[in-house]
């Protein structure tokens, strides 16, 4: 019986030793304390497009949709009333005039040179696009739904 007694005599001190309150001002006293603060990053902004480099289009034309299908193609088309251009196949070479109001390339390892669209879509991979211009001043949307593609925005030439 005493070292029953003794055990819950120890037992009892040691519990009333403890600082119940010190773990719980510690957390509530955490709630007070500043955070770090992130280090402010400006967005960077975008450099004014070029009037030289802007399409102009009629947005709310829409002309029939151009199809190229089949593999391994020298194809030039013109969009001449917003057209949307669809390249089905692998390993084409395509030059696009005029404003267009999409480009899809539905393949891999295209080559596609393109005047200006409002977007471009990509749904394969090892394409390569370069476009000149820009539709009513704003750039274009591009979606990647694969990767491994190459985009890049070629200088419109200068006539002297």
């Amino acid at each position: 019986m005493r070292s029953v007694l003794t055990v819950v005599c120890i037992s009892v001190f040691a519990f009333a030793s403890c600082d119940l309150r010190n773990e719980t001002a510690k957390r509530s006293m955490e709630r007070f304390s500043s955070s770090p603060t992130p280090q402010y990053s400006p967005v960077p902004t975008e450099s004014p497009v070029d009037p030289a480099d802007i399409a102009k289009a009629d947005t709310s034309l829409e002309g029939e949709p151009i199809y190229i299908d089949g593999p391994d193609m020298k194809r030039t088309v013109n969009c001449t009333k917003f057209n949307s251009v669809k390249v089905n196949g692998n390993s084409n070479v395509v030059t696009i005039t005029g404003v267009c109001k999409q480009v899809m390339i539905n393949g891999d390892r295209n080559r596609i040179t393109a005047d200006a669209a409002v977007e471009y879509v990509f749904n394969g991979s090892e394409n390569v696009l370069k476009y000149s211009r820009f539709v009513n001043g704003k750039r274009p949307t591009i979606t990647q739904n694969r990767e491994g593609n190459s985009i890049e925005r070629k200088p419109t030439e200068t006539k002297k």
